[in-house]
């Protein structure tokens, strides 16, 4: 089995060291590296069966230098590649004055390196193959100094399959050699073999390898696989039966092309087919889950263990799904959040989870420029937030306003943000956070929606909308618009609704305000009677034109505190 994979200039990779368990699920967001891995281990073992094959000691070679060979593009099966410097980090093959280590010179070659260590019963041994850039078309590979000479024997028993995500099945297929099979994979094209694979399986001299893949398909789809047929046809046909008859003859169920068949039913048919026709020590799967049901997923996750298990497979599986992450023991878990590593506990496990179910590529960004979060429980929360910040000068302001990371709720429970921050921290383990609730949530204890590095604030009227109760203020901005106030029904109406104490004093705490939604009866009525048409979401245009002496203290409380809580929040450039 695989235990370290050391990679050097690879892809997204100028460093990087993985320490890999026998059975390991690859957790993380697009484009963290999990697939970036498994192409590595590809990688590696195209270089070591092309050098076996070229330089081995049955090649025939009688190259009397141990020089790197050639591999040209076209016959770069691993992986798709438009051009040769894609598979550099940065797509930069020269050295940069940065990496230069003693006697080398700008621009010369950047060596990449893929290294393998593993085990072998009580035998530890290591392969590195060093890659070369020579054009778009070309590269060079060759082992480290250490093995240029002779390879260890448990490195090249090490058999390795690729099984990339399903990309669709076609209406026709022919009859594949291996080589072009490979080169199919390579492309990301596994669906085009999909018939190959099952023909394969079926004519194999150990006719238990096609009776245990038929065998799979009826137990888990209730569907009855018949034999590939290819034999004076030109392409192979592979068919179904909707159904498992109960003697031997058809029973009257339809008999299908298999690509009449649902997407969850071809992943499961390629997953299988690969290994049932591809017998491999170490097994490396890309979205096994792609496609399929969370319960298919749990039931093809515990098959794909227990054949591995049978047939001592190193499984190494790459994926976005909660489901394999919670049915995988946490040290069995790398997690590519904020840097690869595997999981320690419970706690980080359930982090990973929930980053899977709940962050957005948005999300993840933001969290790794920001050292805090804000979440509110509607978005004119925000806007009110920043709009009395700006009025009052206040530090927080060029927060609010350059790019802030904060979360609108929507109106929903707050435990809604709590799970989303404990997610959060699977990117950022140092992440801070603030839940401005309003008044109405009192009766929601702290306990009951606290997480570590989450504080909790609450206003102490029932919501943000009701600090804009200021009589002064909302005459000031009508007359805005063009229409003077007095006489009028608006005056009239703040005159009958409010206590005369609100009236005289709107900036003091009183229970009035701490009872009504201001944003639901009050403020409304008061521009309906106005004549002046204002949605909620616009509510940010009083608090924009208010006094600073007419804002309630408790907003610049407020203010204060989110600052300290998010430690003084900004761009971390």
């Amino acid at each position: 089995m695989i235990t370290r994979v050391c990679l050097e200039y690879f892809k997204r990779f100028p460093q990087q060291t993985f320490e890999l368990p026998e059975r390991i699920v690859l957790a993380g967001p697009n484009n963290s590296g999990k697939t970036t891995l498994l192409q590595a281990i590809a990688v590696w073992n195209m270089a070591l069966r092309v050098w076996k094959e070229r330089r081995g000691p049955e090649s025939g070679s009688k190259a009397k230098e141990r020089t790197g060979v050639q591999i040209t593009r076209k016959d770069f099966t691993a992986i798709p590649l438009r051009e040769m410097n894609l598979l550099w980090t940065d797509t930069s093959t020269g050295l940069r004055k940065n990496e230069l280590r003693g006697g080398q010179k700008l621009g010369q070659p950047r060596v990449m390196s893929i290294g393998v260590e593993g085990r072998d019963g009580e035998e530890i041994w290591e392969l590195t193959f060093e890659f070369t850039y020579q054009n778009s078309e070309l590269l060079h590979v060759r082992p480290s100094k250490k093995h240029i000479h002779s390879l260890p024997k448990a490195a090249q028993d090490v058999v390795v399959v690729h099984i990339p995500p399903f990309s669709g099945i076609g209406a026709e297929e022919t009859r594949f050699d291996g080589p072009y099979q490979d080169l199919l994979i390579g492309q990301g094209k596994a669906g085009d073999i999909l018939r190959n694979l099952l023909l394969e399986v079926y004519q194999h001299r150990d006719k238990s390898l096609w009776t245990g893949l038929c065998s799979q398909i009826k137990d888990i789809f209730s569907l009855t696989l018949l034999p590939p047929e290819y034999k004076g046809r030109p392409f192979i046909v592979c068919e179904y039966l909707c159904g498992v008859p109960a003697g031997k003859g058809k029973n009257g169920f339809a008999q299908l092309d298999i690509a009449s068949a649902g997407s969850g039913f071809h992943q499961v048919l390629l997953l299988l087919g690969f290994i049932y026709a591809r017998p491999a020590s170490v097994l490396l799967i890309d979205e096994p889950d792609a496609h399929l049901h969370m319960i298919l997923q749990k039931q093809i996750y515990d098959r794909l263990r227990q054949i591995a298990q049978e047939r001592s497979v190193q499984l190494i599986i790459a994926t976005h799904s909660e489901v394999l992450i919670e049915n995988t023991a946490p040290t069995s878990v790398m997690s590519f959040y904020e840097r690869p590593h595997i999981l320690i506990g419970d706690v980080e496990q359930d982090q990973v989870r929930e980053a899977l179910r709940r962050l957005s590529a948005t999300d993840i960004l933001l969290a790794q420029e920001s050292r805090g979060v804000l979440y509110v429980e509607g978005g004119s929360d925000f806007s009110l937030l920043k709009a009395w910040a700006a009025v009052l000068r206040h530090p927080l302001s060029e927060w609010l306003n350059s790019r802030p990371f904060w979360q609108n709720n929507h109106g929903r429970h707050p435990r809604e943000a709590r799970g989303h921050f404990f997610a959060l921290r699977a990117v950022c383990p140092s992440m801070r956070g603030v839940l401005l609730l309003d008044g109405d949530n009192r009766a929601l204890r702290d306990h009951d929606i606290a997480a570590e590095g989450l504080e909790i604030l609450r206003w102490k009227r029932y919501e943000a909308e009701s600090y804009l109760v200021h009589p002064a203020a909302l005459q000031r901005f009508v007359e805005g618009h063009g229409i003077p106030l007095m006489g009028q029904p608006a005056i009239r109406f703040l005159q009958d609704q409010l206590p005369p104490l609100v009236l005289r004093d709107p900036l003091g705490d009183h229970d009035f305000l701490v009872r009504v939604a201001a944003s639901k009866t009050l403020l409304p009525q008061f521009f309906k009677c106005a004549g002046v048409h204002l949605t909620k979401d616009e509510y940010y245009l009083i608090a924009e034109q208010m006094q600073p002496d007419e804002i309630q203290a408790e907003v610049r409380e407020k203010l204060d505190l989110i600052q300290r809580a998010l430690g003084d929040p900004g761009p971390t450039k």
